[in-house]
């Protein structure tokens, strides 16, 4: 996997169909964004995100 471009420890993840995620660990890499939880572990292509929020 090509080196993470940016990461969040505390994200909310809206997808281009509406679902919702908040509270999850993000990292960003060319083309991919994996998004963590507590019970999982997942990659999406970028193309399925429409935006990530952050307070960092």
């Amino acid at each position: 996997m090509p080196e993470q471009i940016a990461g969040f420890t505390n994200a909310d993840i809206v997808f281009t169909d509406g679902k919702t995620l908040t509270d999850v660990r993000v990292a960003v890499y060319p083309g991919w964004i994996r998004i963590q939880t507590d019970a999982t572990n997942q990659l999406h292509p970028r193309e399925q995100i429409d935006r990530i929020r952050s307070s960092r």
